[in-house]
């Protein structure tokens, strides 16, 4: 039984693009980032934004419905995020929470605390890992994606309203899980599925399990819908955090102005700490010191980098804990001298 005569302060994971919780605990617990923190001494919550596979409940719609997925990022910082915080709250009896934001996670609390500076005092500390900010200085495939997108503008607009909404980064085992076995079958294989996952999340000179590979694409990707895909996209390709932009009478309609309005990130005023990989081209030093720009003076504690983590690195190196989870912890305790022990 956890001893509750010590501290266990609320700690929430947020995942990112088209993954879902499970990718802070799919390691073994020395290498999971969710057991890690919580042999550590935290409460660990794990949060699921609309859309991935533990976050298809609904009261009235259903998952194959379009509806269902007609949400943006906004509909996600707005809901989802302080959903969560105040049930992390309720729950614990605390007065605030840590939050551990991933890529997308990250995003997440800027824009909830942009846009809510109410929640500002509800969270303690944001430790921001793999911080890509816009997006907009991404490099590899990613960057590939953005120029397409501006470049077929007209197009990804015409399909957005003739189709609508629907599910992206979905589960598709018959094809995952194959490929996966291949990896680990044929000669020279495992390199070149490393060398697929360095292409896409940057060169790492970290380790990685790859015979829990099978694992990892049994529950990633985990699903979101286009135009949440798309307002990322939007993002990242303007170098602004702002609202959707749906259509000018849209616009009119939710905003009362034509074009969508700016993220204030003025209003945030929690300690925020930036841990970033060197070899992370999803989280650029150009997208670090954009987001940095935006924030008040003194609000960022802390900009850590460590040498050869990619964008993944943060939930499946296998030296997680003692690169990034151990440092946050220590920062922790500082401010918890309470706090449970090992």
């Amino acid at each position: 039984m956890p001893d509750s005569s010590c501290n266990r302060p609320p700690i929430v994971f947020a995942h990112g693009f088209g993954g879902g919780s499970t990718m802070f605990m799919t390691n073994p617990p020395e290498s999971s980032p969710a057991f890690i923190l919580a042999d550590a001494g935290f409460d660990v919550f794990l949060l699921n934004h609309r859309g991935t596979t533990y976050g298809r409940r609904h009261k009235f719609l259903k998952q194959w419905e379009n509806k269902f997925w007609q949400y943006t990022v906004d509909d996600m910082s707005k809901y989802d995020s302080t959903a969560v915080i105040d049930k992390v709250l309720e729950l614990t009896g605390n007065e605030g929470i840590y939050w551990i934001g991933l890529s997308q996670g990250t995003t997440m609390a800027y824009l909830t605390l942009a846009d809510h500076p109410e929640y500002n005092s509800k969270i303690k500390v944001l430790f921001q890992t793999g911080p890509a900010g816009t997006a907009g200085y991404a490099q590899g495939p990613v960057k590939i994606a953005l120029w397409a997108y501006k470049a077929l503008k007209p197009v990804v607009d015409f399909y957005r309203i003739a189709i609508g909404s629907h599910e992206v980064a979905f589960q598709w085992p018959s094809v995952y899980r194959p490929l996966v076995r291949l990896c680990n079958i044929i000669p020279m294989a495992p390199q070149i599925c490393n060398s697929a996952i360095n292409l896409l999340m940057g060169p790492s000179t970290r380790t990685i399990n790859m015979t829990r590979a099978p694992v990892y694409l049994a529950h990633t990707p985990s699903g979101t819908s286009t135009m949440s895909a798309l307002h990322l996209a939007q993002m990242a390709s303007r170098l602004k955090f702002e609202h959707m932009d749906h259509n000018p009478a849209e616009n009119l309609r939710r905003y009362g102005q034509l074009t969508p309005p700016p993220y204030d990130f003025s209003n945030i005023d929690v300690p925020v700490y930036h841990i970033r990989g060197t070899a992370d081209i999803l989280a650029s030093e150009e997208d670090v010191k954009n987001t940095e720009s935006l924030l008040k003076k003194g609000v960022v504690k802390g900009s850590f980098r460590i040498e050869g983590y990619n964008h993944i690195d943060y939930s499946f190196a296998t030296d997680c804990a003692e690169m990034v989870y151990n440092p946050i912890t220590a920062i922790v305790r500082k401010q918890e001298p309470d706090m449970c022990q090992r």
